[in-house]
């Protein structure tokens, strides 16, 4: 068997992203919302019934799946422990600057003892054009003989190009879908709002780096937003 088949590369079915949004190596489209949380048991009876209500109506309604993730990562706060620094060398009050010392050695002793994560929920809006296609009985026999040699996981690797008419008419039918979650979550109280491409890439190198600390700016070329 093919050692290239292994690769981490063929696991994953990412093509390209593009307008904000995700395009599959099969072709097909997705969209991801980072969805505000709520504390459900700090909201009253009636509060309670009117979040679940809303939530039944935009399962009930919907023709299409939906997928939630809920995103735990630890915080980088080297950022926040530098520019702590600099404020305390800059400061010229000696009282303020060693209550900022304080301050500072109790927040990098906090990290280093404790892991203080991030938690994060995102929603992924799908859409799967309909292609129709041939199939001979010579292709279904080959289909067959490529799973009995269980070699179905190069499907990850082959790629479906898209047309620059077909991702505009894919994503017109994307964002009717989008907006109709993000409405239905307003209704219940959710903010929401849909990811750039820039955040995207974001997310997919925290979600393949899981070892690292959460990178919340990478140096993403700005004609990637395109």
């Amino acid at each position: 068997m093919p050692k290239e088949a292994f690769s981490s590369q063929s696991l994953i079915s990412l093509q390209q992203i593009r307008k904000g949004v995700i395009i599959l190596k099969n072709g097909f489209v997705r969209s991801v919302l980072e969805v505000s949380g709520i504390n459900f048991d700090l909201k009253s009876e009636e509060e309670q019934s009117s979040i679940l209500t809303n939530w039944r109506n935009l399962i009930n309604n919907l023709d299409f799946p939906l997928e939630v993730i809920a995103h735990s990562r630890r915080v980088n706060i080297e950022s926040y422990l530098n520019f702590l620094q600099e404020r305390i060398h800059g400061e010229t009050n000696n009282l303020l600057q060693l209550q900022g010392e304080d301050y500072y050695s109790f927040i990098k002793g906090l990290v280093t003892g404790n892991n203080i994560m991030k938690k994060k929920f995102y929603v992924i809006v799908p859409y799967d054009p309909i292609i129709f296609k041939t199939r001979t009985a010579f292709s279904q026999i080959m289909e067959a003989y490529k799973t009995l040699l269980s070699l179905k996981h190069q499907a990850f690797s082959a790629t479906m190009p898209l047309s620059d008419e077909n991702f505009n008419q894919y994503y017109q039918q994307l964002m009717i879908r989008q907006n109709n979650v993000i409405t239905n979550f307003t209704r219940m109280g959710l903010q929401s709002q849909p990811l750039t491409t820039k955040e995207l890439i974001e997310l997919f190198f925290n979600s393949y780096n899981p070892e690292t600390l959460e990178k919340e700016s990478l140096n993403v070329p700005e004609e990637f937003n395109q």
